[in-house]
């Protein structure tokens, strides 16, 4: 084998490990996603995916309505919230933004999610403690969680 075909092989190894990686994180997150959903009783989307250096970047939404059961109508709030997602031999590190909040969990430990999805719910409702803008009738306020209201 030459130096050449070593460099590629090289390369080519280090591309699969690469995508083996990408699609370990993508996976894990689409389960805590789907927990997450399941947990709020509330669909989760997941928007602005990205990966730099090992890292998983995404955001998830949740839509919250004044009136949950006229949403067509009601006024609502789209809440944002930034996470980053490590990989580390089977352990996945998990940080909500900005705090760093940092949850080390494994894919099959489902009770481990829950304590996140604790906070993201204990830190909603203390969100709401305190005076919001108002958004006109028919109208949708976005709220990126943990920043403030006009950021």
């Amino acid at each position: 084998m030459s130096k050449f075909q070593e460099l590629c092989l090289a390369y080519a190894l280090a591309k699969q490990r690469t995508e083996e990686h990408r699609q370990a994180c993508q996976k894990f997150v689409e389960g805590f996603i789907c927990g997450m959903s399941d947990y709020f009783q509330a669909p989760i989307q997941i928007q602005k995916e990205s990966f730099d250096k090992g890292l998983m970047y995404f955001e998830t939404v949740l839509t919250i309505y004044e009136e949950p059961n006229r949403q067509e109508e009601s006024c609502s709030e789209v809440i944002i919230m930034s996470w980053s997602l490590e990989k580390i031999l089977d352990n996945y590190i998990l940080r909500l933004f900005p705090w760093m909040k940092e949850f080390k969990l494994f894919e099959n430990e489902l009770d481990k999610f829950e304590e996140v999805y604790e906070l993201i719910f204990e830190t909603i409702k203390e969100v709401y403690q305190a005076e919001i803008n108002w958004a006109e009738k028919g109208k949708s306020m976005v709220r990126h969680l943990g920043l403030p209201e006009d950021g």
